[in-house]
């Protein structure tokens, strides 16, 4: 076994610090991602290497037994840079909403719900005004289609209001 020096470590050692499997370690090694000096890790050398890499040295699946001795694993020294970029897309994907309501593909659905609720309203007082518009006209009318005329004529009317209403938001 190497003897330690400061700031070097064994990859064994490395790996316990990293909190990954010694395999993990030297696959990384063989790579050469690992900054080696004299068979040894340097620890703060390949830390801020692997710290700039994304999952570049992901740990592997392990029995559960050893995984709960093991103390958590070093944070990654880019949570500023993954902060950054999510803070990014979240003001790209603002700014397209914006846009978008800006160019008339987005509408306010309070409003639209506030448009179909007068709208709904008007159809409906409408078709209760019908019997009252209809009924001393009806009653002198003996002729069937002529009242089946009227009838379809005044429904017609009511429901193209709503129509109209909807096409109006």
């Amino acid at each position: 076994m190497k003897q330690s020096q400061p700031g070097l470590l064994t990859q064994a050692e490395y790996a316990r610090r990293r909190g990954v499997n010694p395999s993990s370690i030297s696959r990384l090694k063989a790579r050469g991602v690992l900054v080696v000096r004299n068979g040894l890790v340097d620890a703060v050398a390949s830390d801020t290497l692997l710290d700039g890499r994304a999952g570049a040295a992901e740990p592997e699946p392990e029995p559960a037994a050893t995984q709960a001795s093991r103390p958590a694993p070093i944070q990654p020294l880019n949570a500023y840079a993954n902060a950054r970029a999510a803070d990014m897309n979240f003001r790209a994907r603002l700014r397209k909403l914006e846009l978008d309501a800006k160019e008339g593909r987005l509408i306010d659905a309070e409003a639209v719900r506030a448009a179909l609720a007068d709208a709904g309203r008007a159809v409906r007082d409408g078709i209760l005004g019908v019997p009252d518009r209809l009924a001393p006209i009806l009653a002198a009318e003996s002729d069937q289609q002529r009242i089946h005329a009227l009838l379809q004529t005044e429904l017609k009317r009511e429901l193209e209001g709503l129509t109209d209403a909807i096409a109006a938001i």
